[in-house]
């Protein structure tokens, strides 16, 4: 069990874990597209208590944002900086991505995207982006159960630390997604309703985002969200705009895999927050997980960073490994 002082450190040592690790991806993955231009004009609040981005909203940070529970909120970096990337995968394309974006139409009506099919929105956490390892899997899953679409939500420019920014960064990539759909709605006929997010971590709450701005802005309605150990730090206690809420979706389902209070050295929520809260083993300590750190590091032949990675992270990530095995278990 991790003390107090070690929980906070462990965005710092993930970080270098991640930036230490070769990537090893396999997919054809373009940088994203967005540019700096003037689309993006930034404007603040009289009091500087609000920041705004033309087409994509005004970001507050007084309550509910900043509370007890989360006495420090930041601004949504620019869409520039935070830059998003859309990659659709299909069974025609199953390694090769195809970028997609709202603000140019034919980058849908071109893809291999299947209008009548079922859409998988796959959003990672801090730290990560969209070429990690579990959601090569969990498309690849995806793929040979259903003729479905797959699209991977990389956001990793925004996911870096310092937490609280990245925290921030997923409200606007909330926005962008939720306009995503509505193009491929308007573009193709992609009925949101048939539309499921899956978010890990602070991808959870990303996808809550993604569902309340449909409803919000567009009077759409989101298929399901499920959410693999939403994270804790800044959404536990708070407001249900803040966070995931059953409200977001049709179908809300949550896993949560690593309850133990953050100040311990847990990183989910344990409230539940979801139409159906699934608690895995009590939702914590996860079978496997109690190793000391040098089991991780052998099993990663020797490599310090990813053993510690694997070690701190243990509990928190089996939340993607149990639905991954879901998708297509023999049992």
């Amino acid at each position: 069990m991790l003390n107090g002082t070690n929980a906070v450190l462990l965005q710092t040592i993930l970080y270098l874990a991640n930036t230490n690790t070769p990537n090893d991806t396999k997919w054809n993955y373009p940088s994203s597209e967005i540019e700096s231009n003037t689309l993006y004009k930034v404007n603040s609040g009289e009091e500087g208590d609000e920041r705004c981005y033309d087409g994509l909203g005004c970001y507050s940070i007084n309550y509910p944002w900043t509370d007890v529970s989360r006495p420090v909120s930041n601004f949504p970096q620019s869409p520039e900086k935070v830059a998003p990337n859309y990659c659709l995968f299909t069974r025609k394309n199953p390694l090769q991505c195809q970028h997609l974006s709202y603000s140019i139409p034919s980058t849908i009506y071109k893809s291999y995207l299947i209008p009548t099919q079922r859409v998988y929105f796959i959003s990672h956490g801090f730290l990560e982006g969209g070429d990690r390892p579990w959601i090569r899997r969990l498309t690849a899953e995806l793929l040979r159960r259903y003729d479905a679409n797959v699209v991977v939500v990389d956001w990793g420019s925004g996911s870096e630390p310092p937490y609280t920014q990245a925290v921030a960064n997923i409200r606007l990539v909330g926005t962008i997604t939720a306009l995503l759909i509505k193009a491929m709605s308007d573009q193709v006929g992609v009925k949101p309703e048939f539309c499921h997010m899956i978010g890990h971590s602070l991808g959870a709450h990303l996808s809550g985002y993604v569902g309340y701005n449909l409803k919000t802005n567009f009077g759409l309605t989101l298929g399901r969200i499920t959410g693999l150990d939403p994270a804790e730090p800044h959404f536990s206690k708070t407001d249900p705009i803040v966070r995931l809420d059953p409200s977001d979706a049709i179908f809300v389902d949550i896993i949560h895999s690593d309850t133990t209070p953050f100040i311990q050295g847990g990183l989910g929520m344990e409230e539940p927050i979801g139409h159906l809260d699934f608690y895995p083993n009590g939702g914590a300590d996860q079978p496997g997980c109690n190793e000391g750190v040098m089991k991780y590091i052998n099993e990663e032949k020797g490599s310090f960073f990813k053993g510690l990675r694997t070690f701190l992270g243990c509990d928190h990530v089996r939340s993607h490994e149990y639905f991954i095995e879901s998708v297509n278990t023999q049992c």
